[in-house]
């Protein structure tokens, strides 16, 4: 659940902070306040769509590559927002909804709308394409493992759709100048990553010189990605924290003004307070939550089993205490085949491959008195290990002799290439 709750929140907060942005720019009359919104509904419903769409392909067929996908789709979405930037700074000051709209009002209207069906399409794409990490191979939507997942996915999206209403809220309380530096900033620390990655992209084909500054450039984005994630979470409560610096101040004419100031200075504070709220939850989420996400648990040590002529035997004592237990066979070709014991009952052991068919020769690790798969955090039944299917171990069989649990060589010789890299 934390992990997809991490995964929905780095996928979320672009697309969202952005279409939020957008979303808040467009220029309108009162009288065109619907015809606008129509349009508004209509191309982002297409640029969401057309990014479900393409990550749907990519996931269930080969039409779409990454990288292609990147090159047609990326340079349009800057272009775009480079548009609407250049629009909203010649744009300036002036009223968004003044009833006398000029051409800076209708180049606002348009650049923000290719933009929010753009971005749609390109960081639509992302955040949809995240989703596969909800049902696991083997898995179905209303197992437990995948509804818990799902929840935390939904919880990241809302907590980011929350943020980035206040966001949008407040940013329409500050002064324009400042808004439209916030605006530039978070577009800048969203799109010259991703510029300067497609740089590199394209010259790599050589279609573009190439460039060493680019290359380290490249190196110092992949080696601080958790940067510019954590800047665009600071920047969510940036225009929260203005918002309320500036409120109105100096002499009321009325009651009715001061009242009327009162409930502004109230409605300011409730924002501020979201914004930062949501800022140190992302911020959370991106730090702490994240390297608790993708934190791997060590394997346990292989513990001792004897090579007997046809057979590996373990000592029965030693695999008799409801634990997970680990041991080793080295084949002819020195690959360490693993195999994991656990007694499930008075007569019976689990016992299987340490891999599986879905996720190799991972591992897997004992928490809590739970048996769980090193790789996609699957809690296994230890009822079932010793039978295939899901995620289970790949079983293998024994015999009891005595003290001793026996496997034979010849077995553990035919699963050589699930050990081998």
């Amino acid at each position: 659940m934390l992990k997809l709750f991490v995964t929905s929140v780095q996928s979320a907060l672009p697309l969202c902070l952005a279409l939020a942005i957008l979303l808040a720019s467009r220029a309108y009359s009162p009288r065109e306040r619907r015809i606008v919104a129509r349009w508004t509904v209509v191309v982002s419903v297409v640029g969401l769509i057309g990014g479900a769409v393409v990550a749907f392909l990519r996931l269930n067929t080969k039409l779409i590559d990454v990288p292609t996908f990147n090159a047609s789709v990326g340079p349009v979405t800057f272009l775009a927002i480079v548009a609407f930037l250049v629009a909203v700074w010649l744009f300036g000051g002036r009223d968004l909804h003044d009833i006398e709209q000029t051409w800076r009002h209708r180049l606002l209207t348009v650049t923000s709308l290719i933009a929010i069906v753009a971005a749609g399409v390109f960081y639509g794409f992302t955040y949809f394409f995240s989703t596969s990490g909800i049902v696991q191979m083997g898995s179905g939507i209303l197992d437990t493992d995948s509804l818990l997942r799902l929840a935390g996915y939904v919880l990241g999206t809302v907590l980011v759709i929350v943020a980035a209403w206040g966001y949008v809220v407040s940013a329409a309380r500050v002064p324009w100048y400042v808004r439209t530096a916030v605006t530039t900033i978070v577009f800048a620390a969203m799109v010259l990553p991703r510029a300067i990655l497609l740089y590199q992209q394209f010259a790599t084909r050589q279609m573009v010189p190439r460039s060493n500054l680019v290359f380290s450039w490249v190196l110092w984005i992949q080696q601080n990605e958790a940067a510019t994630q954590i800047s665009l979470a600071f920047l969510v409560s940036v225009p929260g924290i203005i918002a309320l610096w500036t409120h109105p101040r100096g002499p009321f004419k009325n009651a009715a003004e001061r009242r009327a100031r009162k409930a502004d200075q109230i409605s300011r504070r409730k924002f501020l307070s979201l914004s930062v709220v949501g800022s140190v939850l992302f911020v959370g989420a991106l730090t702490v939550g994240k390297t608790r996400a993708e934190y791997v648990p060590e394997l346990s040590e292989i513990e001792p089993s004897t090579v007997d002529g046809d057979w590996v035997t373990v000592a029965r004592d030693l695999v008799s205490d409801g634990h997970l237990h680990r041991f080793a066979y080295e084949a002819k070709d020195s690959t360490e085949v693993r195999f994991i014991v656990i007694k499930k009952n008075e007569s019976a052991f689990g016992t299987g491959l340490d891999a599986c068919e879905i996720c190799g020769d991972s591992g897997y690790y004992e928490d809590k008195g739970k048996v769980i798969c090193r790789e996609c955090d699957v809690m296994m039944n230890v009822q079932t290990i010793g039978f295939a299917g899901g995620c289970n171990p790949i079983p293998i069989t024994y015999e009891i002799d005595g003290n001793k649990l026996k496997f034979s060589v010849e077995e553990l010789e035919s699963h050589v290439s699930v050990f081998k890299s």
